[in-house]
């Protein structure tokens, strides 16, 4: 019996994309090898990024778009995609900075499909396209970045949706200090640390895309991270970051990065880079020796790098900061450090690339280990930048014009919520970090703090408070604490006012509990109590001029005993059990300051 012409047709037309597949890639190294004579280092390190891309083909033999992140390997790295893709667009070949962006953007497409919004890139895809877990907020920026050049570059808005659901996305991980924390692990937990570099991303991402939209709400959202970035992490001192708020340890790309996206006027920052990162190693792939710059240390003995291995990726860094700072002869010099490394390609012949360092050096926070083998896509596309003189960090071109721009926005973000204190409506990642675990304070008790959607006021959630005496205690406490990031001016307003829902009865609830408030000297004033022997929601209002005392429990001894309403500095909210000690749950909505009417 004679096969349907239909299966005939099937068949010839997969072995005619199988047979592509095979001999596509052979006339393409039988181009390289008639050309490759005539090709430079750059377009050796170019040449390589496209064969890894080409090489990754599906079952059909048809590109994926995305690939590994070094020869030889699985894991697409998010981050890695990103740097090709600008490298692509840089060079004018959009098509395959297309292939990265459409294969991104199926999965964007994808998350909104099942889950109803953009759920963030995971770190990694393996080659085959599956997903991992983590979802950092620093490999997300840096996709949008990219998006946010190819737009400008070839003019195409075709990405803007991916665009947008990317800063929407990074915007939903801003903390209640400004800055984005790091994402979301792989159990769904969010990671409530704040990484510089992953801000320095951010601001860039928010920037751009609010020039290229002329969408004002993302110009403000990188000027509050870029707020965030100095006034949480910079050190006028000793002029450099921090790897993060509170956190001392530094690495190399603090002060590359800085100035990549932040601007020359933090290029100061370079000379502690210099300080703490130059070393010189061998580089025993091609037995030479090389001068650049480590990454950072295991952080366990000190906090600053321990120049134990040269990190090409971040001399090429470096080579761009110092060339946007003036510093021609440091930039040239590194660069020609990098030249002579480029190592040939055990896979794709003709071509260049560099690995991740000159050799083995320290695990970073015990993850990952700077290699001499194999190459890879971030050094690789980074050398590429570098001698392109082209910052990815500015989509439009001109960095200090784009700076400007934030500069001259008529927005100065505070971080106060007043006159809405709180209604307990932002994320649970706000929320973690507005009330980090250790600013629950208990003495002879349990306290169980959580954003609760099981009795409001108002919107879609309040706090829940549940307080468990010790038992046989005689007096127990337990104290919720916001510390303000930025003095909150309350003098403008008359009262203070908040929702309290208590599910006891009169007699069965002995407890009270009452509003606290600190001003700018550290002095603590209580509020009048609040009843916890009553059911149902109760507003209870104090008037900030006549209602509030000095605590007689605060332990300070200094201050003017003059409650200072035009900087506060926190607010808490203490229940304490008279005797018999006994257990209570309430929840808290819409604190808020308000005007008496006139």
């Amino acid at each position: 019996m004679k096969k349907p012409i239909i299966y005939v047709f099937i068949a010839c037309l997969i072995a005619g994309l199988v047979g592509v597949a095979v001999v596509r890639p052979r006339y393409e190294e039988a181009v390289a090898k008639r050309d490759q004579k005539h090709w430079s280092r750059l377009e050796r390190a170019y040449q390589w990024l496209v064969a890894m891309q080409r090489n990754n083909r599906n079952a059909l033999g048809l590109p994926r778009g995305v690939f590994p992140s070094h020869e030889g390997g699985e894991d697409c790295f998010v981050y890695d995609q990103a740097l090709a893709a600008l490298v692509f667009t840089h060079k004018g070949d959009f098509e395959k900075a297309q292939a990265i962006f459409s294969f991104l953007d199926k999965v964007r497409k994808r998350h909104v499909s099942v889950y109803g919004s953009f759920q963030g890139f995971t770190d990694t895809y393996k080659a085959d396209g599956t997903e991992t877990e983590t979802r950092a907020a620093g490999p997300n920026a840096w996709v949008l970045m990219a998006v946010n050049y190819y737009t400008c570059k070839k003019d195409d808005k075709s990405f803007i949706p991916l665009a947008k659901d990317l800063a929407e996305w990074l915007i939903s991980l801003q903390s209640a200090d400004g800055g984005i924390i790091g994402g979301y692990y792989g159990n769904g937990e969010p990671m409530v640390w704040i990484s510089t570099e992953h801000n320095f991303d951010c601001y860039a991402g928010f920037r751009d895309l609010g020039i290229i939209t002329a969408d004002e709400r993302y110009l403000k959202k990188a000027k509050e991270v870029r707020k965030w970035l100095i006034d949480d992490t910079w050190k006028e001192d000793s002029q450099r970051f921090y790897l993060g708020k509170r956190n001392p340890n530094f690495a190399t790309d603090l002060s590359s990065w800085a100035v990549l996206s932040l601007g020359r006027e933090y290029a100061s920052s370079l000379d502690f880079a210099v300080e703490k990162s130059l070393n010189t190693q061998l580089y025993d792939v091609k037995d030479i020796k090389v001068e650049g710059f480590d990454f950072g240390s295991d952080y366990k003995n000190s906090p600053f790098p321990d120049k134990d291995a040269v990190w090409f990726e971040g001399t090429a860094h470096m080579v761009l900061s110092f060339e946007l700072a003036g510093r021609e002869e440091e930039s040239s010099h590194f660069l020609d450090e990098l030249r002579k490394c480029l190592t040939p390609s055990d896979l794709y012949p003709y071509t260049h690339g560099l690995p991740y360092a000159s050799n083995e050096g320290t695990p970073v926070y015990d993850s990952w280990m700077m290699q001499n083998r194999p190459l890879c896509i971030s050094s690789t596309a980074w050398y590429y930048f570098a001698e392109e003189g082209f910052n990815p960090f500015s989509a439009l071109g001109e960095l200090e014009v784009s700076n400007r721009v934030i500069d001259a926005l008529d927005y100065e973000p505070a971080f106060q919520n007043v006159p809405l204190v709180d209604n307990f409506e932002s994320s649970p990642i706000i929320f973690s970090t507005a009330y980090p675990q250790e600013l629950i304070f208990t003495k002879k008790s349990t306290a169980i703090v959580k954003l609760s959607d099981e009795v409001v006021v108002d919107g879609m959630h309040s706090m829940s408070i549940e307080f468990i005496p010790e038992q046989d205690a005689k007096v127990s406490t337990a104290s919720v604490v916001r510390s303000f990031l930025y003095p909150q001016d309350w003098s403008m307003y008359d009262t203070l006012s908040i929702w309290v829902y208590a599910s006891g009865t009169s007699g069965e609830d002995n407890n009270i509990a009452h509003l606290d408030v600190k001003d700018r000297e550290g002095e603590v004033y209580n509020s009048p109590p609040v009843f916890l022997n009553r059911s149902g929601w109760r507003k209870y209002t104090f008037d900030l001029w006549t209602d509030f005392r000095r605590s007689n429990y605060d332990g300070v001894t200094y201050g003017d005993n003059m409650f200072g309403l035009s900087r506060i500095i926190e607010i808490s909210f203490t229940i304490q059990s008279k005797h018999p000690a006994e257990r209570s749950k309430l929840y808290l909505d819409r604190i808020e300051l308000e005007k008496k009417i006139e």
